[in-house]
């Protein structure tokens, strides 16, 4: 029926890689006891049989054999019943949280730059799509495919039993089956992936309407994204319809009348062998049974293909793009225990896009930035100035040169442990739906938090409700805008907060995350960090940002607002590459804005744009 070419890397995937030895333990005990249940289902007729048998003849011993045989199995079938519902749950509890739990460590195990670029084949809609076709497959193979080929095995056998001839008579019925539903299965497996990239295309579309309504509901176009989307599913709907309406009906259809054909031939061939008394009734009985259960089962099977095909089709693409080799992954390298938090560029070249259009952003840079310098990062939108910032987070890695941190190239530092001393501010960032104290400890590494809040006991929770307020009191945050101080909810997306309170609420996380480490050198990055803030409340961020920060703590802050980095120990200035001139560095630093304004004209382009004279 399925074509094991084709599918079993897809299933050695969910197998060997998604589920853990416990779940393959159970997974094996939930198949041996409805298999067991299987052999119920055909035996249980012969008893009838029996039955029939002692009735028609009128027979005390038979009635009383089939009786019995009849009573034993049905109540066999109860206790193992019982035992398989009790297996299953088992196996489900445990792999409703392992599997999304492997698959998340898949898809974590990844850069940063691999998952959310715009070459990325996988994003958090993928992961939960990946996550519900690997559970109906699971539960396909398990609780259908296998147990309904394993009555097919049962039922041969007890035609075999039977009968010779009509046992061979029912096992050329099987093969025949088998070859030509293998074969309507790579027609439709060849035919449903380019399908099944249609249909993640627009509902990739879909979810990023969904995820952006407010952005629909703004610009009024309701009625335009309605239409746009009945539009764009026809031509993958019309596909798919020439598939399983057309072809995939007409495959059922030749299926029924083989099926029916070899019906009457087995039919007429039990009735041949009860008249001429080579059989009794009981095994005709047994053969009717048996035969009938492979015709239904081999159609439910047929029916199931569907499904199961589509499946396995969406999980190929994950399964590829997941396995697929990856430079570096976060939990590897050594911890980092390095006593300052120095920046340094040794010249790095950068690219962005994939191979088709890639495109070099940073060429040869090199910068040096000393322990607790704060420095401000400006230049024309896509000169690279946020990719430059995102190298030291590893988001991906350069494509020649090293960037060093504490005087370590971060290629050598197990990433998390280094990440753990940075605070990060990213010029938008959604809150989430927790609590204000739940989203300031969410960045808190957990070797500085080993248990969660609600297990700490009541002095270590009023110590950290007070790092909490002043880190609050930093970003120009106070508590009176909560109802219930820090214990309060801001809602999905932090709905019940404005565009500025959720912006200060992620400066405020980074100053927690700091304060967590009171005896560690810090590195500070913000990506404009005020780009929602009115410019009184920026020049109030601002001035905690810079003056309220740790000793020794080093800050790099990407702005296009100058104001914002006005008041910083040193300026780098990113050009754009094509408007590097011969001999000219594409990356400089300089002393204060006074001194770019004077030396660089792009930058005073930009300043004068803007109205600002340093």
């Amino acid at each position: 029926m399925f074509n094991l070419n084709k599918v079993e890397k897809n299933l050695g995937f969910i197998w060997y890689e998604l589920m853990d030895q416990k779940s393959r333990m159970l997974a094996k005990r939930s198949l041996v006891r409805v298999l067991l249940g299987a052999a119920l289902f055909v035996a249980v007729p012969y008893a009838i049989g029996f039955f029939i048998d002692g009735l028609t003849n009128q027979t005390l011993d038979a009635l009383l054999v089939g009786g019995l045989l009849f009573l034993s199995l049905e109540l066999s079938s109860v206790a193992l019943g019982w035992f398989r519902q009790q297996v299953r749950e088992h196996f489900f509890q445990h792999a409703f949280w392992y599997i999304p739990h492997s698959i998340t460590r898949m898809y974590y195990s990844r850069p940063l730059a691999w998952l959310s670029g715009s070459t990325s084949e996988i994003d958090g809609g993928g992961v939960e799509s990946l996550r519900e076709k690997v559970w109906n497959v699971i539960g396909s193979y398990i609780f259908t495919i296998i147990p309904g080929w394993g009555l097919v095995v049962f039922a041969l056998g007890a035609c075999l039993y039977a009968q010779v001839w009509l046992g061979s008579a029912a096992c050329l019925y099987v093969v025949v089956h088998v070859y030509f539903g293998r074969k309507d299965n790579r027609h439709i497996h060849s035919e449903m992936k380019p399908i099944i990239d249609l249909f993640k295309r627009w509902e990739r579309r879909m979810q990023e309407w969904w995820r952006n309504v407010d952005h629909v509901k703004n610009q009024g176009v309701e009625s335009k994204m309605l239409v746009q989307t009945q539009r764009e599913v026809q031509h993958p709907l019309s596909l798919d319809d020439a598939v399983w309406r057309v072809f995939f009906a007409r495959a059922i259809v030749y299926h029924r009348l083989r099926s029916l054909a070899f019906a009457a031939v087995m039919y007429g061939l039990v009735g041949y062998f009860v008249f001429t008394d080579m059989i009794s009734l009981a095994v005709a009985v047994l053969v009717f049974f048996s035969f009938e259960r492979i015709r239904n089962t081999l159609g439910e099977l047929n029916d199931q293909a569907r499904e199961v095909q589509f499946n396995l089709a969406g999980i190929a693409k994950y399964r590829r793009v997941l396995r697929q080799e990856v430079p570096f992954h976060y939990d590897q390298g050594d911890d980092f225990s390095q006593d300052t938090m120095s920046v340094a560029y040794k010249n790095v070249c950068h690219d962005m896009g994939n191979d088709q259009e890639k495109k070099r952003i940073l060429h040869d840079v090199n910068l040096v930035f000393k322990p607790g310098e704060k420095i401000g990062i400006v230049g024309p939108s896509g000169a690279g100035k946020s990719q430059l910032v995102s190298l030291l987070v590893r988001s991906t890695d350069p494509v020649s040169g090293q960037v060093e941190v504490g005087g370590r190239d971060i290629r050598d530092v197990r990433l998390e442990s280094l990440l753990r001393y940075y605070g990060v501010i990213m010029q938008k960032s959604e809150p989430f739906d927790d609590s204000v104290l739940g989203n300031l400890l969410f960045g808190v590494s957990h070797l500085d938090l080993p248990c969660p809040y609600e297990e700490m006991s009541p002095s270590k929770q009023r110590e950290i409700d007070e790092c909490a307020r002043e880190s609050l009191e930093k970003a120009g945050l106070g508590l009176d805008v909560f109802p219930n101080g820090i214990h309060t909810h801001i809602g999905y997306k932090g709905l019940k907060l404005s565009g500025g309170q959720q912006q200060r609420l992620q400066i405020a996380a980074a100053h927690m995350k700091l304060a967590m480490n009171p005896d560690k050198p810090r590195l500070v990055i913000a990506d404009e960090p005020t780009a929602s803030l009115d410019s009184l409340s920026e020049l109030t961020v601002m001035a905690h940002l810079q003056d309220s920060l740790p000793r020794q703590t080093t800050m790099l802050m990407v702005a296009h607002r100058l104001s914002t980095v006005s008041r910083m120990d040193r300026i780098v200035f990113v050009r754009p590459l094509e408007c590097v001139q011969e001999g000219q560095d594409q990356v400089t630093i300089h002393d204060s804005l006074g001194k770019l304004y004077c030396e660089e004209a792009l930058f005073r382009q930009m300043a004068d744009s803007q109205g600002f004279r340093p």
